[in-house]
């Protein structure tokens, strides 16, 4: 089975390679010059798996999106390529890159659960048995005012109260956008803002 895995450099805590791999392939230093000068710049490199357990079709696919995304985010990555090749070159018929892609979409989806569980931790109030009841029959019947529907029904960001956030030099529109693009808990995420905590300790 298969992972796809991030390199992560130490001195500005951002992404610079993505990869698949298996057995230890995460932790190789066999990579392209680009690669090498990266790390000696930084004084090293840190490795974080994304995804685990899945066959290598649906890997090449997810490594490949994973590249674009990041991309798309302004990350300057150091990959030769665009992911997804491999080097027998296979490549996907239409139909198998919707199939994987599908697929890709609920594994991402499951760690992201997964991961947002593990972080809010066994003792959450919320998650103990006949708490969601309570709470379900406390509101049932609260009437909300204008005022409040009106927050309620604006987009993330549009919020007069939302807080601007930046973070590794990107700019977010509120908290929750920073704690999505992380995968971190947004309470986890405002408890560590609120005191001064780094980030990086929470995502591990």
């Amino acid at each position: 089975m298969f992972y796809i895995y991030e390199h992560i450099r130490p001195d500005t805590g951002m992404v610079f390679y993505v990869g698949k791999g298996c057995g230890n392939r995460c932790n190789s230093l066999r990579r392209n010059v680009h690669w090498k000068r990266i790390v000696a710049k930084a004084g090293g490199f840190t490795v974080r798996k994304i995804v685990e357990n899945i066959d290598e079709e649906l890997a090449f696919l997810a490594e490949q999106e994973r590249i674009d995304q990041l991309k798309k985010l302004g990350f300057n990555l150091c990959n030769a390529t665009n992911g997804g090749e491999g080097v027998s070159g296979y490549k996907h018929t239409q139909n198998t890159k919707k199939v994987l892609s599908i697929s890709m979409k609920n594994t991402m989806k499951t760690y992201a659960k997964v991961l947002s569980q593990k972080q809010m931790g066994n003792n959450n109030s919320a998650k103990k048995e006949g708490v969601g009841d309570k709470i379900s029959k406390a509101l049932t019947g609260r009437k909300l005012s204008a005022e409040t529907k009106t927050k309620i029904g604006q987009p993330r960001g549009k919020n007069a109260k939302a807080r601007k956030i930046t973070y590794l030099g990107k700019t977010f529109d509120c908290i929750k956008d920073l704690s999505d693009f992380l995968g971190i808990n947004y309470r986890t995420v405002l408890t560590r803002l609120r005191n001064n905590k780094p980030l990086e300790d929470a995502s591990k």
